[in-house]
């Protein structure tokens, strides 16, 4: 009897609810190999029937298990396609893609690629980076401070902001090693992930401003997508807020130019990614974290607004192999924003939150009688959604505006230090959009 063809998604959560419905309308079983629940509120709810079936992963660090379940999701279903957007399911996600035949980037390149100390030294030699990195133990043996400015520490393999540390002294360096070693990170699988890889690397903080490239890989032929410019938190600017969607950078020809040597470098060669880049003031790019999967929190609705379409369409296609059409991004485009909410100073635990009306996708992040650290951390974002308008400056407004009117815990954001925003002088500029632009 015929296999059943199936789109497999790994840790469905959030936006990949769109991938799933558009893979299932294709005819496929969507199949979700999840260690957390399904989601069951808030506009990500998995709707009864979606999901054909759903494997319980009792842990995503343990290779021999998960070796088995996918040997024997390849063995039931003809895999025709995949999709995720957490970095730990991202190897095992490239070993179901051998097994099924699927393009892909080589598990073993794709776990160098979440390695940011392997990432920086590649680039650094390959005269692609100016930024130099070291493993935290080698750095704690310095005499004397090495770097000629501030730096940057980080899990060698992370996400966000969890867990980085801004310092710039031998002095701030052990303070920030002591803090790492103790600090305790709210999501669960985030904690798992971080814990399990264990080191931690020392880069030099690269000066400018912090933009990300959306692209799609298909057989190792770099599609750009859109440029998206950040809010960050302005006591903290490690602390990502928000993007807008697209962003004509003045240097954008430029900074899509950096990706694209960067993916050929680190030799990516199939699925979405997520650059994220420091711009100087004279446009030079240095790259400072490769996502190999596309954009988080919910990109793919405001790729999908700003353009007219349905993103997740172009998830699929490639998620299956087949080419994308990237012809949407020459349209002209609406503007949206996508903004992070923290909790108020002090809160240590999440209660309720309300947005206001016309928000888009609008969603809780954390559950009732979720504890929180009380800071400003990035982990500690109690929800998310989206605002859009035909011009970008309008878009801008309007999601600065509909921030502070969000209710946390009974308490209306406004302008608490937690809530205040920073932003380069082109984010809510109409700025023209580059002629000729390529797919």
């Amino acid at each position: 009897m015929p296999r059943r063809k199936a789109f497999v998604l790994f840790e469905l959560m959030n936006a990949m609810l769109y991938t799933a419905r558009a893979a299932k309308a294709r005819g496929f079983a969507i199949v979700a190999l999840n260690h957390n629940p399904l989601c069951a509120t808030g506009p990500f709810a998995v709707e009864e029937g979606l999901v054909d079936e759903v494997v319980t992963l009792a842990s995503w660090s343990d290779p021999a298990a998960l070796d088995r379940v996918l040997k024997d999701v390849a063995s039931r279903y003809e895999v025709v396609g995949t999709h995720s957007m957490f970095e730990p399911t991202l190897p095992h996600q490239a070993a179901l893609r051998q097994l099924a035949g699927l393009p892909t980037t080589d598990p073993d390149t794709l776990t160098g690629i979440l390695d940011k100390t392997r990432v920086r030294r590649t680039l650094y030699d390959a005269g692609l980076s100016a930024l130099r990195g070291v493993p935290l133990e080698e750095a704690l043996d310095w005499d004397g401070w090495r770097f000629a400015g501030p730096a940057v520490l980080k899990p060698a393999n992370g996400t966000g902001s969890a867990l980085c540390f801004e310092v710039a002294s031998m002095a701030e360096l052990r303070e920030a090693a002591a803090r790492v070693r103790t600090a305790d990170v709210v999501n669960p699988l985030m904690r798992a992930y971080i814990r399990a890889h264990g080191g931690f690397v020392l880069e030099e903080k690269a000066a400018g401003e912090l933009l990300s490239v959306e692209s799609v890989v298909h057989r190792g032929e770099v599609g750009f997508v859109t440029l998206t410019g950040r809010y960050v938190l302005a006591s903290d600017p490690v602390v990502e807020q928000g993007m807008q969607t697209p962003y004509h950078h003045p240097h954008l020809e430029r900074i899509v130019a950096a990706s694209r040597a960067v993916h050929t470098c680190l030799g990516f060669h199939h699925g979405g990614t997520h650059l994220e880049f420091m711009v100087a003031e004279d446009g030079t790019p240095e790259l400072i974290d490769f996502n190999p999967r596309p954009a988080g929190f919910a990109s793919p609705v405001s790729i999908g607004e700003a353009y007219g379409l349905d993103y997740a369409e172009v998830l699929v296609d490639v998620g299956c192999g087949v080419a994308p059409d990237l012809g949407f991004t020459a349209r002209p485009p609406r503007y949206a924003v996508e903004m992070v909410v923290l909790p108020p100073p002090g809160a240590t635990e999440f209660r309720t939150i309300e947005f206001p009306e016309g928000a888009l996708a609008a969603r809780a992040t954390k559950a009732p009688g979720e504890r929180l650290s009380g800071r400003a951390d990035q982990l500690d974002a109690v929800g998310m959604f989206i605002v859009t308008a035909a011009t970008a400056p309008e878009a801008h407004r309007l999601g600065l505006a509909a921030r502070r009117e969000v209710v946390v815990n009974g308490v209306r954001l406004g302008d608490n230090p937690h809530n205040l925003v920073a932003f380069s002088e082109h984010i809510g500029r109409d700025l023209p959009a580059p002629a000729g632009r390529r797919s």
